[in-house]
């Protein structure tokens, strides 16, 4: 099956309207075609040992530029985080890894960002990543969630003795 057949066959099911539209965006660039075909991007990931053998997390499954964004929380309270979760998936972490950083070089050019300032931008979302890995935990955790999880620690002890 070639790639516009494969791309006709994931969007079968489609209201003909927004397909249209789709399609026509989809030609813009090539940032805008991989937002619209991750279907081929995992088609199309080499599943060799180092990307498939990394542990399974829960990713996003559609990680590119596009998908971070600010919204408000049932708190009232405004987030910065992904926001995008239809193609969410237990999959090897590495997966999303290589999702967003194709997404910053092929974005680059449509950004108007030089080569060299993508690398770098793919350099410090790796830091940034293993950064926050390494350390071991979130960098703020909500009131309400803590003492849920404290309380929830306190019985779950109490059951133990």
């Amino acid at each position: 099956m070639n790639i516009v057949q494969n791309i006709q066959l994931f969007n079968a099911e489609r209201e003909p309207e927004q397909l249209a539209l789709k399609y026509h965006t989809m030609r813009l660039n090539p940032f805008v075609f991989l937002r619209g075909t991750c279907h081929l991007f995992y088609d199309r990931l080499p599943h060799e040992l180092m990307l498939d053998e990394a542990p399974a997390t829960w990713v996003c499954g559609d990680l590119h530029l596009e998908n971070f964004g600010s919204y408000k929380g049932d708190n009232r309270l405004t987030y910065f985080d992904l926001n995008d979760f239809d193609e969410a998936a237990l999959a090897p972490c590495t997966w999303e890894l290589v999702r967003c950083l194709t997404s910053i070089l092929v974005g680059a050019h449509s950004l108007s960002i030089k080569r060299p300032e993508a690398l770098a931008l793919c350099d410090r979302f790796l830091e940034g990543y293993t950064t926050a890995l390494a350390s071991g935990k979130a960098r703020w955790i909500e009131r309400d969630t803590v003492f849920l999880d404290s309380a929830c620690a306190h019985q779950a002890a109490s059951m133990e003795k």
